[in-house]
C-alpha cells in the first residue's frame, strides 16, 4: 500500500480514467472482481465476524476472522487497539514507534478471556518509511492506496494496516502486519499494486521498505522485531 496523505473518502463512477505521466489508472474495474463480504457480523459462536484493520471501512476493505486460526485471531483483535507512542514515528526505530507494550497487555487478557495458552509465535512485518515530493497528486495516491488494500485483503490473512500523518518535512510511516511472508508476497501482486509501485517516482523522494520478524513469547510476556532473513 501507499503512504497517504489524506484519510478522505472517495467516491469514484463507472470508467473514469486518469493519467499520470505515461500510466492510466482505471478506477474501478480491478475492485469490481473482489468479493464483497456478506452482511452477517458474527460467527457460530457469536463472535465478531468482520474486523476493520485499517482506515477504511467499506465491506471489501474488512478482515474476515474466520479464516484466521487462534493466535492470528487474537492479534488481529490486539491489533485494532494500535497507538503511536510518540509523534515522532516517521524517524525512531520501529520497535519505539508505538505503544507495543499495551498491545502486548491487551493480547495477553484476550487469550486468557477464550482460555487460550499463548505460546511463541512468529509474525511477518512491513516497516514502509517515506518522504513524499512537495507538490503530488493526493488524491490520486489515497486512491491507489485504497484500492491497494481491498486488493490486499481479498488475498488473505493482511492483519492490520496502519499509516500516520506525514510531518513537516513530509516523512511518514506506514506499517502491515500479516500471518507470514507468503501471504505478504501474494498479497502484494495484484494490479493495483502494480500502478502504485509504477508512480513510486512521481510521489517520493526517498522511500525505505523492510521487512521484520515479529516474535512474540510465551504467554506474550516478550516481542521483539528483527529484520527477516
Amino acid at each position: 500500500m501507499a503512504t497517504v496523505l489524506s484519510t478522505r473518502s472517495l467516491s469514484l463512477g463507472k470508467g473514469h480514467e486518469e493519467r499520470v505521466e505515461n500510466m492510466t489508472i482505471i478506477n474501478v474495474s480491478a475492485i469490481d472482481e473482489l468479493q464483497h463480504p456478506p452482511t452477517n457480523d458474527q460467527d457460530g459462536d457469536g463472535r465478531p465476524q468482520w474486523l476493520t484493520v485499517s482506515p477504511y471501512l467499506e465491506p471489501e476493505h474488512l478482515l474476515d476472522l474466520r479464516t484466521l486460526d487462534v493466535p492470528n485471531r487474537l492479534l488481529a483483535l490486539a491489533l485494532t487497539t494500535l497507538t503511536p507512542a510518540t509523534t515522532e514515528y516517521a524517524t525512531v526505530r520501529y520497535d519505539d514507534a508505538f505503544d507495543w507494550a499495551s498491545l502486548m497487555l491487551h493480547l495477553k487478557s484476550l487469550a486468557l478471556s477464550e482460555g487460550f495458552r499463548w505460546t511463541q509465535q512468529e509474525f511477518y512485518v512491513v516497516e514502509f518509511r517515506s518522504k513524499l515530493k512537495a507538490h503530488i497528486d493526493v488524491d490520486l495516491l489515497f486512491k491507489l492506496d485504497k484500492f491497494s488494500h481491498a486488493e490486499a485483503t481479498q488475498a488473505g490473512n493482511l492483519l492490520k494496516y496502519w499509516y500516520g500523518v506525514p510531518s513537516a518535512e513530509r516523512r511518514n510511516l506506514a506499517t502491515c502486519l500479516w500471518r507470514s511472508k507468503e501471504d505478504a508476497i501474494l498479497g502484494g501482486i495484484g494490479p493495483w499494486h502494480k500502478q502504485a509501485r509504477g508512480v513510486i517516482a512521481t510521489m517520493y523522494e526517498q522511500i525505505d521498505v523492510k521487512g521484520l520478524r515479529l516474535t512474540i513469547g510465551d504467554d506474550c510476556e516478550s516481542w521483539s522485531f528483527a529484520p527477516y532473513g
